[in-house]
């Protein structure tokens, strides 16, 4: 019997302890992680993984931030070509689970090329540009997007004066976690 006992009240009290589970959607306090590939396609065309971080500090407005980190190809310069974009974003709900989206975003791009023994390697963090639109829909925990970016940027270098703009575009698989 004091078996019985306990085991009724530990099923009790996890039952009413358990994590309620929240309605798929997008609400105030949804923070949104994603990782996944990316195409850059410009004057060179390159590959880069997409690490993205977003807050919903309302339903329509979203503080983010996004890094692509260059993966090849290697045989172009720059080597290396790095860029950090962050700002707000703003969503147009179509439905409870669906949303468009559009952000205008100022970044930085963190340049390297390997150098030779005449022409030391240069290293530049240059200012870039971009606008991005968005699809996205959203489960309990996990959400499906695609994004595509435009990216204007340009090396400093005077005597050399590169072009780095580029089309980039993604889509994956991303994780919700609702702090609110």
């Amino acid at each position: 019997m004091k078996q019985l006992f306990l085991f009724t009240l530990l099923f009790i009290s996890i039952n009413s302890f358990a994590q309620k589970k929240t309605a798929p959607g997008i609400r105030t306090g949804l923070l949104c992680a994603e990782g996944s590939l990316a195409y850059g396609s410009g004057s060179t065309s390159r590959y880069f993984f997409q690490g993205e971080l977003e807050y919903f500090v309302h339903r329509r407005i979203g503080l983010n931030s996004i890094m692509y980190f260059n993966i090849g190809p290697k045989n172009i310069y720059p080597k290396s070509y790095n860029t950090l974009f962050s700002g707000p974003a703003f969503h147009f709900p179509m439905g409870k689970q669906m949303d468009v989206s559009i952000a205008l975003q100022p970044g930085l791009s963190f340049v390297k090329d390997v150098g030779s023994v005449e022409n030391p390697a240069v290293k530049e963090i240059i200012p870039n540009s971009s606008i991005a639109g968005g699809l996205t829909f959203y489960g309990s925990f996990f959400h499906v997007f695609f994004q595509l970016r435009a990216n204007a940027a340009y090396t400093n270098d005077t005597a050399e004066r590169q072009n780095l703009s580029d089309l980039r575009m993604s889509f994956g698989l991303g994780w919700n976690l609702n702090l609110k």
